[in-house]
């Protein structure tokens, strides 16, 4: 069976897939000692019980939206008890169409990990139509909207980018766990202050623990691994390939691999090829150091590829955090604080039609790329299953 995911990518549920790892199917345990518990509210969901809608509009005031995905948006909210403004992730039961186990996974995994790169979710709770995720409230966007912003970074900006996805790839893969996903729109930006940022993983409705090899295709075309496409099993390396991508498009405002046409059968092929070309004269300025990390985290056999615990010693990263210490320095701040930012100017704005992220191209020689930045890949039901089943079969046989 061949559906389409959240992400823009087809996902292929063969016999061959391995079943849930043990976080998907452990009871989601309660965000234990919760300043902001409310009676009326359920706190656990371990179970699916429910509560009821009025119960959520008695502890939350639910705001609007500021991102929004296949079957869930993301909601300003503020707890009415204590007055803190935090982001409630709304997924629409109705729409998940027998992927409830996305949410049910998302929700066991972020509500076992804690760290200052990793969104923290602070808790769920579940009603007849939707499921709630109270998170924590990242006021910068995602990095998606700055790449469309910006079209590229200095190194130096990149490099802390980089960094701080890297520490968060290095937490959870030392607990074997794969996000699957990192791609720009589930990395959110935090602003501490005018010139101070900081990125954290969003979205672990993909993410597993790695048992053993995986084979379920998934992720974002333009960041997905070549041992994804190649069918030969896969694990927590697929992450560090797509953080190269990210590193390769921030210094240079375009992909490495970008198809004709958006074809999506050469892109893979691309992507499976790995050459990766550093183009004049986008690449001029950029120093030996960052396309050497480039090309660690770009290894098409993942066995050469650089972790994220190795990304964190390479010389170019080390030496240009070190100069941006203080820029880069995160400050974290308590659970228990209330954060009241204008809510109003978090609301979602429609993108820019000259947002040029994306479409810039290289040279009148070259492909263009995958995707622009003013449409995000998002999937959309396809019942013609029969058609991507034999997308998948010409290019994995050809």
């Amino acid at each position: 069976k061949a559906t389409k995911n959240d992400s823009g990518f087809h996902e292929c549920d063969t016999e061959t897939d391995h079943p849930p790892a043990s976080p998907q199917k452990q009871p989601i345990k309660p965000v234990s000692q919760d300043p902001h518990r409310q009676s009326g509210c359920k706190q656990e969901v371990g179970d699916w019980e429910e509560c009821s809608e009025e119960d959520i509009k008695h502890c939350y005031d639910i705001g609007g939206v500021i991102g929004d995905g296949n079957f869930a948006e993301v909601r300003v909210c503020v707890v009415r008890q204590t007055g803190r403004t935090c982001a409630m992730k709304v997924v629409d039961k109705a729409k998940l169409q027998g992927r409830d186990h996305m949410i049910h996974n998302e929700v066991a995994l972020l509500a076992s990990l804690r760290h200052p790169r990793l969104v923290r979710l602070l808790r769920s709770h579940h009603t007849h139509a939707h499921v709630y995720m109270l998170m924590e409230l990242v006021t910068g966007g995602d990095l998606f909207d700055a790449i469309a912003r910006n079209v590229k970074f200095s190194e130096v900006c990149a490099a802390g980018m980089v960094r701080d996805i890297s520490e968060g790839l290095k937490f959870i893969h030392n607990r074997r766990i794969a996000h699957r996903d990192i791609k720009p729109e589930n990395l959110l930006v935090q602003r501490h202050g005018d010139s101070c940022i900081t990125l954290k993983l969003a979205d672990f409705g993909l993410a597993l623990l790695v048992t053993e090899p995986l084979f379920t295709i998934c992720g974002t075309p333009t960041y997905v691994a070549p041992e994804i496409l190649a069918e030969t099993g896969y694990g927590v390396a697929v992450d560090v390939w797509a953080m190269g991508v990210i590193l390769y498009v921030l210094l240079c405002g375009f992909p490495p691999f970008r198809s004709a046409e958006r074809n999506q059968t050469e892109l893979f092929r691309l992507i499976r090829a790995g050459e990766l070309h550093f183009f004049s004269p986008y690449w001029d300025m950029v120093s030996t150091g960052a396309k050497d990390l480039i090309r660690a985290l770009l290894q098409v056999n993942p066995k050469g590829r650089l972790t994220a615990t190795q990304t964190l010693q390479h010389d170019w990263l080390r030496s240009f955090c070190r100069t941006s210490k203080q820029k880069y320095q995160p400050h974290e701040t308590s659970p228990d604080q209330h954060h009241k930012p204008a809510v109003t100017s978090l609301v979602k704005q429609p993108a820019s039609p000259t947002n040029s992220h994306y479409t810039t191209e290289p040279g009148p020689d070259q492909h263009k790329n995958a995707q622009s930045c003013t449409d995000r890949p998002r999937s959309t039901e396809d019942t013609h299953n029969d058609t991507i089943t034999s997308l998948f079969s010409k290019y994995f046989t050809g």
